[in-house]
């Protein structure tokens, strides 16, 4: 019999892990996708404000990929610790694993949001955007204050999630990734959108 794509594909999608998988995925991604919207809808907000501060405007793509890349570190990260047992449930918070995850993790945050306000800044101002020290330090602090926020919430989203989707038998992957993407989108957003408003 020659090789059909098609007729493998539909064998696969009958299987019961690629259905499962499929639908977890379905029913998270629409959650996530609703919790992005929202926070473009922030945006639309303050767009006029956003078009003239270009720093911010560098800083929310970059800002939204970099926490939400950390969201699924420490969620991959903390579910193969929970499955193979390096964790015990009764004992997370105390638990030295999460500990150093947190610590490393948010080391790794704080340097790239620095990384990345100074970054934003230097890009604006090649592009004409005018050099100023108050708004220098404010988006280096808007970036480092968005970052820790988002990324203690990305956190304890993760574990707290973890620890309630592994005790219903589901893999924390398929629901928590998606779900600290879209947090990560929501939340640099508002937060971004909340400060335009505040220095405009």
């Amino acid at each position: 019999m020659a090789y059909s794509p098609l007729r493998q594909l539909r064998n696969i999608e009958h299987e019961k892990t690629t259905s499962k998988i499929l639908r977890e995925s379905v029913q998270v991604l629409a959650f996530s996708c609703i919790i992005s919207t929202f926070g473009g809808i922030g945006l639309e907000l303050v767009r006029d404000k956003l078009l003239l501060f270009i720093p911010f405007l560098i800083l929310v793509p970059a800002m939204n990929e970099m926490v939400g890349g950390f969201g699924a570190i420490v969620t991959s990260k903390f579910t193969t610790a929970l499955f193979t047992k390096q964790i015990k449930r009764e004992r997370v918070w105390t638990s030295p694993f999460v500990q150093s995850l947190f610590t490393s993790t948010m080391a790794a945050a704080i340097i790239t949001a620095l990384y990345m306000g100074g970054v934003a800044y230097l890009l604006a101002f090649i592009k004409g955007f005018p050099f100023s020290v108050p708004l220098f330090v404010n988006v280096i602090g808007v970036s480092l204050l968005a970052t820790i926020m988002l990324v203690t919430i990305i956190f304890l989203v993760s574990i707290i999630g973890g620890l309630y989707v592994h005790k219903k038998g589901h893999d924390p992957d398929n629901y928590l990734i998606p779900i600290a993407t879209g947090i990560a989108d929501l939340g640099s957003m508002l937060v971004l959108a909340g400060v335009l408003v505040w220095l405009f």
